[in-house]
């Protein structure tokens, strides 16, 4: 063993105990790193070793080391807090990061153990291990890597990858970049979903926030199921492959509807044990038209269009809100408990089903895509909408058409590994379930629906073998009226009242110090004789109205960031654009007082 790996493992070992132990058994006592990783290392123009793979240099011939210094000091690599190498040869552009940047956050990323160690035969690499704002994410698999990068922030990481330093596990790099530019795509739609829908969400949950102070909240329900099966029925074309046998199914699994599937359920004579409901907008609740279920729990979220809470059914119970004036209510309530959301309602219909303790969920009906080019199970309320509105001018081939074709669509495949049609949006609910599939392990998803998109993580299963499960009726029913605890509703109307004043009081102490941080603004922008004594008062106004328990608020209908960039365009006046800021605001938090008028 040379001098410099054991000076680079002695380092690892006080810096990174743990990591030599979970690489491969035996790589210890590999005599030579590179010959095993199939690396050449060579001597370059200046002196320094170089490397090659696959026959691609990895570095310079002339300069590694210049090289590496030009690397690290883009626009990009200096503007953010952290820097993720996606790859990195023998190390040189870390080097020369922990030197530039000791205060920054350092990220390797490297799939294969034998590369990492070649490194550290070759080059002393003390300064990257011994940096105070490491991470070593070595033999870690693509969900580990990404849940790191999400909790240091996507937006606030750069990424440093060398393509030639990425083909000897090109898979494992292209997953990576794969998952990294979906959750860019996530964060950009919720954004955009945030500006279209944010004064709905908060006109539907002042309307809905009396609820709190009947509903209980599904923690009381929390695990009470754990040992039994789950059945998540969505509403994919091919629910109607098995639709004529879940009401079989119902008497073996805890049954879990989404609210457009439920129609088809009672049309094949069964209620399911839940019923979830958690979109806002109104033509989602027109699924619920006309229908009742007396034996099923209909689970909602404050912001869920109101007359979802007129549904008549066994009993309405209320999960967390995803939203700051639900959060700020459930503060003083009590949280009703939390529920996944991943941009669909089967998402957190399957999160219901983890969360009431249940190890093995079957699927039906969970398609993410389009089998047999088919947009809906036979029906539907939308099916049913599009024919009753067929005319001459459009008819429903064209809604068909639209559904297909509307999102970028694009073939992927099933789970018998044929081409099936998705789009773009269906893609980014799929790889939710994937990455909860991977962060929850001890649970086990199956899909008896095995046309519906590929989705790995979930893997087909019989629902005739599903039939053979003992009978779990009565065993539900007890579990349902015995095991779960109830709330004291007089307490629970008590502290409502409380958050209301609360919310009200806060609202208007934040409303007054925006209106006064206007009027400094349009002051100092008509005499700027002042401006030191305006920015001192401005950045007194700024800390009461971040210390306000009521500050995160006003973000619900507050400009998403490319919204506010537009707005502050071409603007280069300190004093004008902290004059726009503050008028939304003061937007912001009129509208949240005006709708909690209707309360």
């Amino acid at each position: 063993m040379n001098s410099i790996l054991n000076k680079n493992l002695a380092s690892l070992k006080e810096r990174f105990p743990q990591l030599l132990s979970t690489f491969p058994s035996g790589i210890a006592f590999i005599a030579n790193f590179a010959e095993q990783a199939g690396v050449t290392i060579s001597e370059s123009r200046a002196g320094v070793p170089t490397a090659a793979c696959n026959g691609l240099a990895l570095h310079s011939k002339y300069n590694p080391v210049q090289e590496a210094e030009r690397l690290i000091a883009t626009d990009e690599i200096k503007a953010k807090n952290t820097c993720c190498f996606l790859g990195f040869g023998l190390g040189y552009a870390p080097l020369a990061f922990a030197a530039a940047y000791p205060e920054k956050t350092l990220v390797l990323i490297e799939p294969n153990p034998l590369f990492f160690m070649t490194v550290l035969e070759t080059l002393d690499f003390t300064p990257v291990i011994m940096h105070k704002n490491c991470v070593l994410l070595i033999g870690a698999s693509t969900h580990t890597v990404w849940s790191v990068i999400d909790k240091l922030g996507l937006d606030d990481c750069a990424f440093c990858q060398v393509k030639s330093q990425q083909t000897h596990d090109e898979n494992y790099y292209s997953s990576l970049n794969e998952l990294l530019e979906r959750n860019r795509k996530k964060d950009e739609i919720n954004e955009r979903t945030l500006e279209r829908f944010g004064t709905l969400w908060l006109k539907n949950m002042c309307r809905n926030l009396s609820n709190v102070k009947e509903l209980e909240g599904i923690n009381s329900l929390k695990d009470v199921y754990s040992g039994l099966p789950a059945c998540v029925i969505a509403a994919g074309p091919s629910l109607d492959t098995v639709i004529s046998v879940l009401g079989d199914i119902n008497r073996r699994c805890v049954t879990v509807c989404v609210d457009t599937a439920l129609k088809s359920c009672l049309k094949a004579e069964f209620q399911p044990d839940f019923v979830v409901a958690v979109d806002p907008q109104y033509w989602n609740v027109r699924h619920l038209d006309g229908l009742k279920a007396p034996d099923t729990v209909l689970v909602a979220e404050l912001a869920t269009y109101p007359s979802v809470f007129h549904f008549p059914c066994k009993e309405i119970m209320l999960c967390s809100s995803m939203y700051p004036l639900g959060k700020y209510i459930e503060k003083f309530t009590g949280e009703k408990g939390e529920l996944g959301a991943g941009g669909s309602v089967a998402t957190t219909a399957w999160d219901f089903a983890r969360f009431l303790g249940c190890t093995d969920i079957y699927t039906a009906g969970l398609d993410l895509s389009f089998p047999d080019n088919k947009t809906h199970f036979k029906g539907s309320t939308f099916e049913e909408r599009s024919h009753r509105l067929s005319g001459r001018l459009h008819t429903a081939e064209t809604d068909s058409f639209n559904a297909l074709y509307g999102a970028y669509p694009f073939y992927k495949t099933d789970y018998n590994g044929k081409p099936v049609l998705t789009d773009s949006r269906m893609s980014l609910y799929a790889w939710w379930f994937e990455s909860q599939c991977a962060a929850h392990p001890e649970i086990y998803t199956h899909t008896l629906t095995p046309q519906g998109l590929h989705i790995p993580g979930i893997v087909p299963y019989s629902a005739e073998k599903l039939l053979s499960f003992s009978d779990i009726s009565a065993e539900k029913k007890k579990i349902f009226e015995t095991k779960r605890t109830s709330c004291d509703k007089m307490l629970q109307k008590q502290r409502y009242e409380q958050a209301v004043d609360s919310v009200v009081k806060n609202l208007s102490s934040m409303l007054y110090s925006a209106q006064k941080a206007v009027e400094i603004c349009k002051k100092g922008l008509s005499n700027t004789s002042n401006t030191a004594s305006l920015v001192k008062q401005l950045d007194e106004i700024d800390k009461k109205i971040i210390s306000n328990e009521a500050a995160e608020l006003a973000s619900l209908v507050f400009p998403g960031k490319k919204k506010l960039e537009q707005l502050l365009s071409g603007e280069t006046n300190p004093l004008k654009t902290s004059l726009i800021v503050y008028q939304e605001v003061e937007k912001s938090i009129k509208k949240h007082l005006t709708a909690l008028k209707d309360i």
